[in-house]
């Protein structure tokens, strides 16, 4: 099986635990593309070969960083992320954040001289957690859909219910290593936060980093919101969405709202 199985990656996710209030996966295009996971695996596959990336990110641009700046993606899949911060933002060091190592290979192939890999997640300890995500099996070959990677087999449950054709989806369970956060040489800038689930966890690791540099955040939006507010408001942290029609910063989620932005008043021009 080993042989057989192909690691499908995205560059992005696009679906959030709070879905329902955000509705982008009513689109017509997107309701095609989840119709059947042999649509989604070629589509996810494409994409990766695209400039096509989460549309309030765009609110990045607003930001006011006054130097270049060092990135924290966490949860970075292939790399997408990554060349956006180059492409949109005047970037230092972009270091990297991702436990899959079908994901982590992607990284080393994009070679860009400022990205630094670092093959693990984040967490208050070293240590190690059970992930599961779908597998698809075609033709007696099997195809990992790593974007459906949640750490509960109800969340998973519930995302599976996408696909209106489930016969050939099997679960796949494995373990993901985690590891303490390290003192930064440099000052963080940025931290960019999407792990399906993960996030307060991942703000709790990265707390004495927040509290020294004053990053910005955006964050996947998440179940965990009201509480990863309760942590950064401490630290003169307010929040917002970037609409995308509006092209600003707004305190409402909007149709496109997929992250949440945490800013000081320093990051607004």
């Amino acid at each position: 099986m080993k042989n057989q199985s192909k690691n499908i990656l995205s560059n992005e996710t696009l679906i959030t635990n709070n879905r329902k209030s955000i509705n982008y996966e009513g689109t017509f295009l997107e309701r095609i593309i989840r119709a059947h996971p042999l649509i989604y695996i070629i589509f996810r596959f494409l994409i990766r070969f695209t400039s096509i990336f989460e549309k309030d990110f765009d609110g990045l641009k607003l930001l006011n960083f006054n130097e270049k700046i060092n990135i924290l993606d966490i949860g970075a899949s292939d790399g997408i992320a990554a060349k956006f911060f180059n492409n949109n933002l005047k970037t230092d060091t972009i270091y990297c954040f991702e436990p899959n190592k079908g994901y982590v290979n992607l990284l080393r192939k994009i070679k860009i001289k400022n990205v630094i890999i670092k093959p693990f997640a984040i967490g208050n300890q070293n240590s190690h957690t059970n992930i599961m995500y779908p597998r698809y099996k075609f033709f007696n070959k099997f195809y990992d859909i790593i974007t459906y990677t949640f750490y509960d087999i109800k969340h998973l449950n519930h995302f599976l219910l996408d696909f209106k054709f489930r016969k050939n989806i099997s679960i796949v369970k494995k373990k993901l290593l985690i590891r303490k956060v390290k003192k930064f040489n440099k000052k963080i800038h940025l931290v960019k936060i999407d792990t399906n689930g993960f996030e307060l966890s991942v703000i709790k690791s990265l707390i004495n980093t927040i509290k020294k540099d004053k990053p910005a955040l955006i964050v996947e939006d998440n179940v965990q919101t009201k509480d990863i507010y309760k942590i950064l408001k401490k630290y003169s942290y307010k929040s917002f969405y970037y609409s995308t029609s509006l092209k600003k910063f707004t305190k409402i989620q909007t149709k496109y709202s997929l992250n949440k932005y945490y800013l000081q008043s320093n990051h607004l021009k």
